[in-house]
């Protein structure tokens, strides 16, 4: 049986849970409650619980310190967000602590139930995982910062740590780790069921990655090498990075040993920015325009996995926040993001076509009526694709019809050529950035597709019977 506690500053709430919730039926028994954070956090060091849902606003400890503690406490222990506050930078915060799952206020019991049932499926594969026949307590240590055990374990592997005697860390994922010659000085620790850590003398890392390039690694094997340290209090930092980096298969689609950076890279927080806007004003040319620009970030490793999780979830916690429900759901970490998808590419291409719902309302009903399978295919390729360079000849070779016939079709279906109503399109999207944006007339022609400033302004004056000036000033 998993063990569980509720953690909420509202009493009502926490008896509701408790008492509303089949836990039974998923294994759980709730051995525990409190009502702020910092007696919860005693009570996850003292009981170890399986799940933990918590609020975010509590007096002496908010949710979000709590997560973040306990996950120092009870590395083990999934964490799930039941709050009220709707804002997005409580959801990204919370985000980044790892939380297995956030449910908003006011949530219904069903959906807690799925909860419960993907938290068991996830401890059960947590139990199956192979044992090992070394320690955990250095990934231990490393987890609650000890730098006196690091230092001490190190120490009794014959593996100290100073400036003329460097350790880098290393992540390796999806190869059976009894493939490598253990001959050679290191410390391993389980990461996960599927992922290992090693720690190897920096003067040994190519003799130990040399091992595994011998192997013929499978298409699901990535590894990651963090920068080489000579202080324990670095090891973490080098750890997580070797961790992201061990991830490169899900930013490049190709197997291999990457080498990770201490380097920052480009801030996230722009990108997170701009799918906030573009959802808000429910701009679906914008929303897939910024996702494709994330492709070669992925690719050429400025962005990581921990940049697509942000990515992923902050999309879908934008759509339930505004009551639309899709195919999607939450993961509880990377992990469980890259086994979903395998690629970043996937993840993206997903992501366009599950969230195509939140936009279907910039979608006329004459065109939501289209009867011809083939030709309503067309149109959503059409309201993604606007903006971009469309040719008949190229329509005709994507949907396997002449250009004659898709013509033909198309008119017949819609009342309106391909033409007309590509450029209808850019004519309602072009008025949409005219009122929301500021920018110059030029911009906004170039945006929509125009490259010709004075045939924008003749086909916008055509549909509006102003300017585009004009219409601004208007508004």
């Amino acid at each position: 049986m998993h063990t569980a506690i509720v953690v909420d500053d509202e009493k009502w709430i926490v008896e509701g849970i408790k008492a509303g919730v089949n836990w039974k039926k998923y294994g759980f028994e709730v051995i525990g409650d409190a009502e702020n954070g910092k007696d919860a956090l005693q009570m996850i060091k003292d009981l170890r619980p399986d799940l933990v849902l918590t609020d975010i606003k509590m007096p002496d400890m908010n949710g979000l310190e709590l997560i973040k503690n306990g996950k120092i406490a009870s590395p083990e222990t999934l964490f799930v967000v039941l709050s009220g506050h709707a804002e997005f930078a409580y959801a990204q915060k919370a985000l980044n602590y790892g939380t297995f799952s956030y449910c908003l206020k006011p949530f219904e019991i069903e959906e807690i139930h799925s909860m419960l049932n993907k938290a068991s499926e996830c401890l059960q594969d947590k139990l199956k995982a192979p044992i090992r026949s070394f320690s955990t307590e250095m990934y231990e240590a490393i987890c609650s910062s000890n730098t006196v055990k690091m230092n001490q374990l190190l120490k009794d592997n014959n593996m100290p740590v100073h400036s003329n005697s460097q350790i880098t860390p290393i992540v390796i994922q999806g190869v059976d780790s009894t493939s490598v010659d253990y001959n050679l000085r290191q410390l391993s620790f389980p990461l996960n069921f599927r992922r290992q850590g090693y720690l190897v003398r920096d003067e040994l890392k190519d003799d130990f990655l040399r091992q595994w390039r011998l192997i013929q690694p499978s298409s699901s094997f990535s590894a990651g090498v963090g920068y080489p340290i000579s202080d324990v209090v670095d090891l973490e930092a080098s750890l997580e990075a070797a961790s992201l980096a061990a991830y490169g298969i899900f930013s490049t689609g190709n197997a291999g040993i990457y080498q990770a950076t201490n380097q920052a890279s480009i801030s996230i927080n722009e990108t997170l920015k701009e799918i906030n806007h573009a959802l808000d004003h429910k701009d679906q040319i914008q929303f897939v325009k910024i996702l494709e620009s994330t492709r070669d970030l992925f690719h050429n490793g400025t962005f990581t996995i921990k940049d697509a999780y942000l990515i992923y979830t902050a999309a879908m916690y934008l759509f339930y926040r505004e009551g639309n429900r899709t195919n999607s759901r939450f993961f509880e970490g990377y992990e469980h993001l890259y086994i979903h998808y395998g690629n970043i590419d996937i993840m993206i291409d997903e992501m366009i076509k599950e969230t195509y719902d939140h936009f279907t309302e910039a979608i006329s009903a004459s065109v939501l009526n289209v009867a011809h399978k083939k030709v309503k295919e067309i149109v959503i390729h059409l309201h993604g694709n606007f903006t971009q360079e469309i040719t008949i000849q190229g329509l005709a070779n994507k949907f396997f019809l002449s250009p004659n016939y898709l013509c033909q079709l198309f008119k017949k279906e819609v009342g309106e050529t391909i033409v007309e109503y590509v450029s209808r399109l850019r004519i309602e999207y072009a008025c949409k950035l005219l009122k929301e944006t500021e920018y110059t007339i030029y911009q906004v022609g170039e945006t929509c597709g125009f490259q010709d400033y004075f045939y924008f302004t003749r086909i916008f004056k055509r549909y509006n019977k102003i300017t585009p000036t004009q219409y601004r000033a208007k508004q």
